[in-house]
Protein backbone atom coordinates (compact mmCIF):
# COMPACT_ATOMS: atom_id res chain seq x y z
CA UNK A 1 0.00 0.00 0.00
CA UNK A 2 2.83 2.57 0.69
CA UNK A 3 4.53 1.89 -2.53
CA UNK A 4 1.38 2.45 -3.97
CA UNK A 5 0.75 5.74 -2.62
CA UNK A 6 4.62 6.79 -3.15
CA UNK A 7 4.08 6.02 -6.87
CA UNK A 8 0.68 7.66 -6.90
CA UNK A 9 2.41 11.04 -5.31
CA UNK A 10 5.50 10.54 -7.91
CA UNK A 11 2.60 10.64 -10.43
CA UNK A 12 1.13 13.48 -9.29
CA UNK A 13 4.14 16.00 -9.09
CA UNK A 14 5.23 14.72 -12.42
CA UNK A 15 1.70 15.70 -13.78
CA UNK A 16 2.37 19.38 -12.16
CA UNK A 17 5.32 19.61 -13.67
CA UNK A 18 4.35 18.71 -16.91
CA UNK A 19 1.80 21.54 -16.85
CA UNK A 20 4.08 24.12 -15.59
CA UNK A 21 7.01 23.16 -18.68
CA UNK A 22 4.43 23.27 -21.17
CA UNK A 23 3.11 26.70 -20.31
CA UNK A 24 7.03 27.65 -19.95
CA UNK A 25 7.54 26.74 -23.38
CA UNK A 26 4.34 27.82 -25.05
CA UNK A 27 5.17 31.46 -23.87
CA UNK A 28 8.36 31.26 -25.60
CA UNK A 29 6.87 29.98 -28.84
CA UNK A 30 4.79 32.77 -28.79
CA UNK A 31 6.72 35.44 -28.01
CA UNK A 32 10.01 35.06 -30.53
CA UNK A 33 10.45 36.94 -33.74
CA UNK A 34 12.84 36.74 -36.41
CA UNK A 35 12.71 40.77 -37.01
CA UNK A 36 12.76 43.36 -34.41
CA UNK A 37 9.55 45.14 -36.06
CA UNK A 38 7.77 41.83 -35.53
CA UNK A 39 8.62 41.91 -31.75
CA UNK A 40 8.15 45.70 -31.21
CA UNK A 41 4.62 45.37 -32.95
CA UNK A 42 3.91 42.71 -30.36
CA UNK A 43 5.18 44.81 -27.79
CA UNK A 44 2.87 47.43 -28.48
CA UNK A 45 -0.01 44.45 -28.46
CA UNK A 46 1.02 43.25 -25.21
CA UNK A 47 0.67 46.62 -23.77
CA UNK A 48 4.57 46.13 -22.22
CA UNK A 49 7.53 48.79 -23.35
CA UNK A 50 10.66 47.72 -25.28
CA UNK A 51 12.14 44.55 -26.77
CA UNK A 52 14.84 42.53 -26.38
CA UNK A 53 17.21 40.08 -27.79
CA UNK A 54 17.70 36.47 -27.02
CA UNK A 55 20.22 34.57 -29.37
CA UNK A 56 19.13 34.91 -32.96
CA UNK A 57 15.75 36.31 -32.08
CA UNK A 58 13.76 39.24 -30.82
CA UNK A 59 11.26 38.86 -28.09
CA UNK A 60 8.90 41.66 -26.97
CA UNK A 61 8.82 43.47 -23.84
CA UNK A 62 11.87 45.05 -21.94
CA UNK A 63 12.87 41.45 -20.69
CA UNK A 64 12.06 37.92 -20.60
CA UNK A 65 10.58 38.28 -17.13
CA UNK A 66 8.10 40.68 -18.55
CA UNK A 67 7.61 38.91 -20.84
CA UNK A 68 6.34 36.31 -19.11
CA UNK A 69 3.89 37.95 -17.15
CA UNK A 70 2.13 39.80 -20.09
CA UNK A 71 1.88 36.73 -22.01
CA UNK A 72 0.15 34.67 -19.07
CA UNK A 73 -2.43 38.02 -18.78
Amino acid sequence: MCIILRNFKFFIFLFFLSINFNSYSHAHVRGTFLSKEDAEKRSLELGCEGIHKNQDKWMPCKNEKELHIYLRK
